[in-house]
């Protein structure tokens, strides 16, 4: 289909949702309710100035609710029973070192009710699919990890799953799409640029906010365009009475989330050996100090073989980007070390000039401090002024741009030639050794289960090189709204985090 029939096809689906609007089933779900309520009065009860030690017990309950809401699947299908275990565990360590202790039984009861009931959920959305067919819809989830544990499941009726970026690729004979989340947790274009004629969302009732999004666009047309709903109730829908909270009363994040805490290195600035960089929490238990380079190699599992393996720029890691990381070193040491080896005798002559504009810059740096120099550097047309303390580490070889370069030579002070050539050369050397590595990558990949890199958000490659071994892939879960002054040898190696425990 050409894009053309893409659009039209996405303004016929606008125009039937304008139309008729979108559905909303509100399922009666008793544990999901129980574990609602117990989360929400232990908020309530605890208010904002709540002891941290509440938090490991609270995070892991919130990821518990978010995936009874998201991945109704039968207990069959589902990897949460570890998570109902070290949740109970965690809940009766606690129960003797706090007043509250009632609270914790309850989250504990309700955990366990989880663990031993089918979210109904579910059942309205098998139901859902027999009776319009499998080949008339598609299953929309609110994440790649809940994709895939809705697909195992799925796989049997014949049903697909996808995620809200895949929609753009529905057949036209998809009439509707079952949404298994509220609408404000999926992505607006959703409803705003539907890829079915028919939207209908399934969730708990016990998650009250059916609001639905509306176009950023909406509000500069000539008549609102708004999209209603219609709410249907299904099974039982009685919620306990510890559930009768003031929504305005409390702050209760549903969407599960680390508890970041604030900055710890204060307003000073890093020193020769030292790095601002920000905290990167990976599935499998992992954490990655990222800090301000131009990019870091990446995976993209919806590309076609051969063309997975690439770079994202740095700013543009986010929540959901596979990253491909080096365990115990980072892949810039390897590539280094490569490049050296590969330049051969000219090798020493290489490193003695980067040695000496490097040695140059970290004590302007240590001079002026960070700031000062980037605004100089700014002042003389260097574009990339802000990369002026990653130029400082041994591995990033030189800026990118060759302009950027020769003006920072000539701010150090440093001889134009041949420190300009020799940096180049090697450049173009890391380079070399990078394609060598992205193409054995690439055939590791290929030899790959990307359904359980879906699944699990980590992947093991198996690479035959010699200093290469211990690559792994890892999805990005959250990312740190603020940075941190960390050793320069510590960004970019993965390392064991609590922080990402449980996150999906």
């Amino acid at each position: 289909m050409s894009r053309v029939h893409d659009v039209a096809r996405r303004y016929d689906a606008s125009a039937s949702l304008v139309q008729n609007g979108v559905s909303i089933f509100a399922v009666g779900d008793p544990a999901g309710a129980q574990l609602n309520a117990a989360i929400r009065r232990c908020l309530f009860v605890l208010g904002d100035e709540r002891s941290e030690v509440w938090d490991d017990v609270l995070r892991a309950a919130n990821v518990l609710r978010w995936r009874r809401m998201t991945q109704p699947q039968p207990r069959q299908f589902q990897v949460q029973q570890s998570l109902i275990d070290e949740l109970v565990r965690r809940a009766q360590r606690l129960r003797n070192l706090v007043a509250e202790g009632s609270l914790l039984d309850q989250i504990a009861e309700a955990a366990q009710a989880i663990g031993e009931t089918d979210c109904p959920t579910g059942d309205v959305l098998l139901e859902s699919i027999d009776e319009v067919g499998p080949d008339q819809c598609i299953v929309v989830a609110s994440n790649g990890t809940a994709r895939a544990g809705l697909q195992r499941w799925l796989d049997q009726v014949g049903s697909e799953v996808v995620v809200a970026s895949q929609l753009d690729k529905v057949a036209p004979s998809i009439d509707i799409s079952y949404v298994i989340a509220p609408p404000t947790f999926v992505s607006t274009s959703v409803v705003t640029a539907p890829a079915t004629p028919e939207v209908t969302f399934i969730m708990p009732t016990w998650f009250r906010n059916r609001s639905v999004p509306s176009s950023s666009l909406g509000a500069h047309a000539e008549g609102p365009i708004v999209v209603h709903s219609t709410v249907h109730q299904i099974g039982d829908i009685a919620e306990p009475s510890s559930a009768e909270v003031d929504d305005e009363a409390i702050t209760d994040f549903y969407f599960p989330e680390p508890a970041w805490g604030t900055r710890t290195s204060g307003d000073r600035e890093p020193n020769s050996e030292e790095v601002e960089a920000r905290k990167i929490l990976l599935a499998g238990g992992q954490g990655l100090w990222l800090d301000d380079g131009e990019r870091i190699r990446s995976l993209d599992p919806r590309q076609p073989e051969g063309a997975r393996v690439a770079y994202e720029a740095v700013p543009d890691v986010v929540p959901g980007t596979y990253l491909v990381l080096r365990e115990g070193e980072s892949e810039r040491g390897v590539m280094y070390d490569r490049a050296i080896a590969a330049l051969g005798t000219a090798a020493p002559g290489i490193v003695a000039t980067q040695a000496h504009w490097k040695g140059l810059l970290q004590a302007r740096l240590k001079r002026l401090g960070y700031r000062r120099a980037m605004a100089d550097l700014e002042e003389l047309g260097v574009r990339s002024s802000g990369q002026v303390r990653a130029w400082a580490g041994p591995l990033l070889i030189c800026p990118q741009r060759d302009a950027d370069f020769g003006l920072l030579l000539e701010w150090l002070g440093a001889p134009s030639q041949p420190t300009h050539g020799n940096a180049i050369s090697l450049r173009r050397a890391v380079y070399r050794a990078s394609a060598d590595l992205r193409k054995e990558l690439e055939a590791a990949v290929g030899r790959a289960d990307l359904v359980a890199l879906e699944r699990d958000g980590i992947l093991h490659l198996d690479l035959p090189s010699e200093g290469i071994r211990g690559m792994i892939v890892a999805r990005v879960l959250a990312k740190a709204p603020f940075t941190e002054i960390v050793g320069r040898h510590q960004v970019r190696v993965p390392f064991k985090d609590r922080s990402a425990e449980w996150l999906d």
